[in-house]
């Protein structure tokens, strides 16, 4: 186990990125390049209007339903702007009820402690070590106009003759996910959110093609490409390949819908930590100063300003967005019979194809290392060598942990945590505990 406290590299001086170094007798010492700035991303005559709900972005501007340059040149300008990550922490139990019960419950419950650690700080800082943008890859099932699960066909492949009923006839090659598909899709979700890897990662062989997401620039392709290498099965982050449609062709497509129910969602996700086990680590920690009968503890995770959407001002979007017209609907059935049926069945379009991901911990290449090294070779050969517990040998040569390991931030936070549980924290959501 490493040392307690961050293990956070130090990048390069130079900003943007030199070119890598050439071989030669006095290699770079434990180099790291930072993210460049990308194409696209500035210099365009934009501006928009957004509102926040729950830190989400969220807008109607006209020219984002219509300009496919525009709409790209938002979801880039708020790609980068990281969510918030919570841990709700909150601890009760039971007494006896002090009113007339009249049937109901004879007990109630009272609050213990009720309080927030806020971990954003964690994530590793977007201005030097970006935030990557990706977009779906053909056979991944995905929403890709429709609020159903899909998957784009290479007309080449003659997977792009399964199922023919289900291909669209605007777009031959477009079917919907069997649910086959689909379940591969989520288990593969789950195992790269319990192993802490990027979406980008493959972790399954059951399809022809590489499935999850590919990245968007190739700057990050050359970044990520053989960085995080390990040794499981199905697992490889080799020949990341740039993706078949571009953001801009997903704007594009989104543009020239006229759909009165359409919508974009880009989603920004965070990886490196696994989120369960977080979860389940702290909660054993509070529940040491909350023991007994009746007594109720609940840790939750919470991940806020994950989506960013963009829908047109139109009359339909009013009355589903309008919170007390929605009641109404519900209470009458309204929703149920027409409204979702309109919405999820016939006029309703939902683009969920882009993102951008957030990393607390992962592996950077070292520039200076070399293919077919290992760590106790590179350690002897360059001066000032990092810690052999932060290396990992990788088909290009040597890659080294950039961010904080969870094992250890918890053992430098853990009694923090543990003290406001104690104490009988009650700040809740609106003054969470930052470290």
């Amino acid at each position: 186990m490493s040392k307690a406290g961050p293990s956070l590299a130090s990048p390069s001086t130079s900003y943007p990125p030199q070119p890598l170094p050439l071989p030669g007798p006095d290699p770079a010492r434990n180099v790291i390049t930072l993210n460049p700035s990308e194409p696209g991303t500035r210099g365009l005559p934009y501006s928009f209007r957004i509102s926040r709900k729950k830190k989400n972005v969220k807008s109607k501007e006209s020219i984002l339903n219509q300009n496919p340059q525009a709409l790209q040149q938002f979801l880039l300008t708020h790609a980068h702007d990281r969510p918030t990550v919570l841990i709700r922490c909150m601890g009760s139990h039971e007494i006896p009820y002090s009113g007339t019960a009249l049937g109901g419950p004879s007990t109630e419950p009272v609050t213990d402690f009720d309080f927030t650690v806020d971990i954003s700080s964690v994530l590793l800082p977007v201005d030097a070590y970006g935030a990557p943008v990706w977009v779906v890859a053909n056979e991944e099932p995905a929403k890709r106009g429709r609020h159903w699960r899909q998957i784009d066909l290479d007309p080449s492949s003659q997977s792009a003759l399964h199922n023919p009923a289900d291909i669209e006839a605007s777009q031959l090659l477009r079917r919907r996910a069997t649910p086959l598909e689909r379940k591969q899709a989520l288990d593969d979700a789950q195992r790269r959110k319990e192993l802490g890897l990027p979406p980008w990662a493959c972790v399954s062989t059951q399809t022809p093609e590489k499935t999850g997401v590919h990245l968007l620039f190739r700057t990050d392709r050359v970044r990520f490409e053989n960085a995080s290498f390990c040794a499981i099965e199905d697992f490889s982050d080799s020949n990341l390949p740039s993706p078949t449609k571009s953001l801009a062709g997903w704007a594009e497509e989104y543009c020239a819908s006229r759909s009165p129910l359409k919508e974009f969602r880009f989603q920004r996700t965070v990886y490196g930590w696994n989120l369960e086990e977080v979860q389940r680590e702290i909660l054993s920690l509070v529940e040491r100063c909350h023991r007994g009968d009746k007594k109720k503890t609940t840790v939750k995770i919470i991940i806020k300003g994950r989506k960013i959407v963009v829908r047109p001002n139109s009359s339909l979007w009013w009355l589903y967005e309008n919170e007390y017209l929605k009641k109404l609907f519900y209470i009458t059935f309204i929703y149920f019979i027409f409204m979702w049926p309109i919405n999820k069945l016939l006029l309703g379009r939902c683009w969920k194809v882009a993102g951008s991901s957030f990393a607390f911990v992962r592996y950077e290449h070292l520039e200076d290392s070399q293919p077919g090294e290992t760590v106790a070779q590179y350690i002897a050969r360059v001066p000032q060598p990092p810690q052999a517990e932060d290396l990992k040998v990788t088909p290009r040569g040597i890659s080294i942990v950039v961010g904080q390991r969870f094992r250890d931030w918890y053992s430098t936070n853990s009694q923090i945590i543990s003290s406001a549980a104690c104490r009988r924290e009650k700040g809740g959501d609106r003054n969470p505990i930052v470290l």
